[in-house]
């Protein structure tokens, strides 16, 4: 499915951030929008065709600073059309996923599952120096493959965690066809509602920018020289301590690392 770009939008910037990413100057902004079948659909005010059931937009390169995105949808439904408003704060380089179907028809996860690239997941486990007295924490397992690498590599404890019952089947036979029982549990469990400030030393992500928001008050509840990696997204606008890029056969990946520390301003 083509992208399409978001042509005269209206955007609303901030100024431009001195911090955090102001070194990476023009990126784009690309937004996924989920619609039920019949649905129109606004961008800035402005109707865009919707490709159903999901539409790409991508903006044109942009300069470092703040933007807001106003989304728009109104659904028909058997009670007459509803008008459903979603605005997004992003960032240059930002990509988000806007689902407006019915709860019932999303998928379970908050965001549709990609697999890592196994370069990456080496790339991340070695940014975050671990060793084997480490306690990994993948939020959003997947098949896995981040807590296997670390228990098979590194010798560590490692717990992966999903709310799709699908990837934690994948994530428990990658658990045993890697014989690392004795050192990785999978649990299906909402991200959210984790108690962070005990457990794990290292958390791995690969979500969204939003729902790294989202996740960053228990995130700053870690234990001192804990550490949190995320695969392609920031962290709010909190400047990441080491920063990577891997590049794989799907391209080009950057690595952020904050320590609890960090997260929390001290």
């Amino acid at each position: 499915m083509g992208r399409k770009l978001i042509v005269g939008a209206a955007l609303l910037a901030g100024p431009i951030l001195a911090g955090a990413f102001a070194q990476e100057w023009r990126k784009t902004v690309r937004v996924e929008v989920y619609l039920p079948e019949g649905a129109r659909l606004f961008f800035e005010g402005r109707e865009a065709r919707p490709d159903w059931p999901m539409s790409r937009f991508e903006s044109p390169p942009l300069p470092p600073g703040k933007y807001l995105y106003t989304i728009t949808a109104i659904i028909p439904g058997p009670d007459g059309p509803r008008t459903v408003t979603r605005r997004l704060d992003v960032r240059p380089g930002d990509f988000e996923s806007i689902d407006l179907r019915e709860p019932g028809k999303r998928p379970t996860a908050d965001v549709e599952y990609e697999p890592t690239p196994q370069k990456v997941v080496d790339s991340l486990l070695r940014l975050a120096r671990i060793t084997d007295k480490d306690v990994v924490w993948d939020l959003g397992c997947g098949d896995g493959r981040i807590p296997v690498t670390a228990a098979e590599r590194y010798g560590c404890k490692a717990s992966g965690f999903d709310i799709d019952p699908e990837r934690v089947k994948d994530s428990l036979a990658n658990v045993r066809q890697h014989g690392v029982e004795r050192l990785v549990t999978i649990e299906r469990r909402d991200i959210f509602a984790l108690d962070l400030s005990k457990g794990p030393t290292v958390v791995t992500l690969y979500l969204l920018p939003s729902l790294n928001a989202r996740l960053l008050p228990r995130l700053r509840k870690l234990p001192p020289g804990s550490r949190v990696v995320s695969i392609a997204h920031r962290m709010a606008d909190i400047r990441p301590d080491e920063r990577i890029v891997v590049d794989t056969e799907l391209g080009e990946f950057d690595v952020y690392l904050w320590r609890a520390e960090t997260l929390r301003g001290d």
